[in-house]
């Protein structure tokens, strides 16, 4: 029975010593704005692709999180501050380095080709999309990467701007243009929101690839957390739990 109770007692102190680990007395605060789908902020609910990562982690860490919806102005002033913990997800630059800790890559943005189901694409690369004739949608004001902007210049004839994804995604459909460009995972969710997946379908063109961070504030959350947290995402991506989740949001298939 006294060797029951040393095991019980050494137990429950690992327990606390691992949950004191945790920044703000256990529960981490991130915030929010609807990027669909790594963030989805419906009123005061804030859930997305991110945070079913995020919150699997940090429940094997012993961790929890409020999540709490903020324009991006405010939540990077937040990070700053240390009055918020978390952002995500995010592209690393020398200015925000300066204020926060990043995770190892979370996940790659890929920006990519979209066209209308039943198009067999003839090309590989944007350039020869360009080449062969076809028009090209965007975003106004969106910063593509990649090959685009060395491309726009040369191909603005066969370029068509508009205003939302939405209506990037309705020329398509309309026939306007022979293509979308976007990133994988929010491009899916929108064609999911206006149930046209068996309409619009992804090819195997990639125009840029970027890594995507989770961001945490220096003010608030010690190096030391961040390791740990970097040690659980290597483990769920190892034991296919990460692309279990994810691959849920990006339920679109593949032209090849």
């Amino acid at each position: 029975m006294t060797f029951v109770l040393f095991a019980l007692c050494v137990a429950q102190q690992g327990q606390s010593a691992h949950a004191a680990d945790c920044p703000r007395d256990g529960t981490l605060i991130a915030g929010a704005g609807d990027y669909r789908p790594y963030n989805i902020v419906e009123g005061d609910t804030v859930s997305g692709m991110d945070f079913e990562v995020i919150e699997t982690i940090l429940n094997k860490m012993g961790c929890r999180l409020t999540k709490v919806p903020l324009p991006w102005a405010r939540h990077l002033k937040a990070m700053q501050n240390g009055t918020v913990d978390l952002a995500t997800p995010v592209t690393k630059t020398p200015d925000r380095e300066a204020f926060a800790h990043f995770s190892e890559p979370y996940i790659n943005a890929d920006e990519i080709l979209f066209v209308a189901a039943g198009t067999e694409p003839s090309y590989s690369t944007l350039s020869a999309f360009f080449e062969q004739g076809h028009r090209l949608g965007v975003i106004r004001e969106y910063a593509y990467g990649g090959d685009f902007p060395g491309l726009k210049n040369t191909y603005a004839d066969q370029i068509e701007t508009t205003d939302s994804q939405e209506l990037n995604l309705k020329q398509l459909m309309l026939g306007r243009v022979d293509a979308v460009l976007g990133e994988t995972f929010v491009i899916t969710a929108e064609i999911g929101k206006l149930r046209l997946s068996d309409k619009i379908k992804a090819t195997n063109v990639v125009v840029a690839s970027e890594p995507n961070y989770i961001m945490f504030a220096k003010k608030s959350v010690p190096i030391e957390f961040v390791a740990a947290f970097n040690a659980e995402l290597k483990a769920m991506k190892d034991s296919g739990d990460f692309e279990r989740i994810t691959s849920k949001y990006k339920q679109t298939r593949v032209l090849n």
